[in-house]
């Protein structure tokens, strides 16, 4: 069957949020194609490109807690649960012709790991107003050419710029696809008031593709994460010296290669300043 997935998922890459973000429990994990990590936040939406129709398959948030589990979350209850939409179109299937698929998707959550978290009551009154949106929003553009087998891609990714966050897709084979990588700005007490839709990461390039299924070859055009304090432009191929060729290469840059935690304060000094990044205005991207 002819059809793919695609995951956003967005996560803190080491074990707690640190002092800036009140020690909430993270994910300890780098940039990561696997399914069976957690996130903070994670979408998957199915591409069915032989019905032409594009589906919001799951939003959920992997559990959390604070003051060394004292307070648990593993988000059961509907009111917890992030929520999620996406829309676009997929052009009609044809076997020897080219195929375009064009969505947006964007989903948000809160932090419930706290007192009382499970109530409606107390999300009401006092957390839904208190508690700050955790907000990504994707385009994907697909357009697959049958004829000399080829797929190219190109992602834009946008949101409150905190914390990591990772785009990819999988197909109907279980091979994965990187499409973007984003290092966090800020932290997580400044950063994630208000639905900011800054500039966060951006993927652009072209693969083998045989059977609607991905293949090896590769060309890179354009992979950048907008992980400056400032919110500016890290080109990731010259950051892991990189000059991919084919998927496995490509796949690689964007997790072993990249240090999902950051710079050096990052890594040893942890996520413990409320800082503030402003970031570049999504218009700005490629």
């Amino acid at each position: 069957m002819s059809f793919l997935r695609f995951y956003v998922r967005s996560f803190h890459p080491q074990a707690n949020f640190g002092a800036s973000g009140l020690g909430y429990s993270g994910d300890n994990r780098g940039f990561s194609y696997s399914l069976s990590v957690t996130s903070r936040i994670y979408a998957v939406v199915r591409i069915d490109l032989v019905n032409q129709e594009i589906s919001l398959e799951k939003v959920r948030s992997d559990p959390s807690s604070w003051l060394g589990g004292l307070f648990h979350q593993d988000y059961s209850h509907e009111g917890t649960q992030p929520t999620g939409s996406v829309s676009g179109q997929v052009d009609p299937y044809r076997e020897d012709g080219d195929q375009s698929v064009q969505l947006l998707l964007s989903y948000r959550g809160q932090n419930f790991a706290m007192p009382m978290g499970n109530s409606e009551t107390a999300r009401e009154l006092v957390y839904e107003s208190s508690v700050p949106d955790l907000d990504v929003t994707c385009s994907l553009h697909l357009t697959i050419d049958r004829d000399d087998r080829k797929m190219s891609f190109a992602l834009r990714m946008t949101g409150d710029g905190f914390p990591n966050a990772e785009a990819f897709i999988i197909d109907s084979a279980d091979e994965p696809l990187m499409l973007a990588t984003h290092r966090r700005v800020g932290s997580a007490l400044a950063q994630l008031r208000g639905n900011r839709r800054i500039a966060m990461a951006v993927g652009i390039g072209e693969i083998e593709c045989d059977d609607d299924k991905l293949v090896s070859a590769l060309s890179p055009f354009v992979s950048i994460d907008y992980a400056e304090v400032t919110g500016g432009p890290i080109d990731v191929l010259q950051e892991t010296g990189i000059s991919p060729n084919n998927r496995a290469d490509w796949n690689l840059m964007h997790t072993s290669k990249r240090d999902a935690r950051g710079g050096w304060g990052r890594r040893y000094l942890g996520d413990n300043t409320p800082i503030f990044a402003p970031g570049r205005r999504a218009s700005s991207m490629p």
